[in-house]
């Protein structure tokens, strides 16, 4: 399982916002973080949708996270990549010609079940 770009871009701000609780602009962030400025807009549209940032217009505007105590590693990768999945077969049963007699299947679900479970158990706000 690789990360993408968006999901490692989104954990750096997240994690630049949970340092500084009382928030960032959008352009300093951008600079800061190393992270393109049509990369972040788009990110930062997103999280704010999702629930995870606040954003404010205007002369005092920015971004600023909202709950970095109950934030985990796994909430801000599934909301910008959704679900991660180690195979195909782990979702779609029509994948495989072989479902009824692959015992990879098993193994490939308790090493998902466990990659959920580590991203979900640390939480942004231990990162700080």
């Amino acid at each position: 399982m690789k990360l993408t770009k968006s999901a490692d871009f989104a954990l750096r701000i997240v994690i630049h916002l949970a340092q500084n609780p009382s928030g960032s602009t959008m352009p300093f962030l951008a600079e800061t973080l190393k992270v393109p400025y049509n990369n972040l807009s788009k990110l930062i549209q997103q999280m704010a949708r999702g629930g995870i940032i606040q954003t404010r217009q205007g002369k005092n505007g920015g971004v600023a996270l909202i709950s970095p105590e109950n934030l985990s590693i796994k909430d801000v990768v599934q909301l910008i990549d959704g679900p991660t999945r180690l195979s195909e077969c782990l979702k779609n049963h029509d994948f495989c010609s072989r479902i009824g007699e692959c015992k990879l299947k098993g193994v490939l679900a308790d090493i998902q079940h466990d990659i959920d479970h580590l991203l979900d158990s640390y939480k942004i706000a231990q990162l700080v």
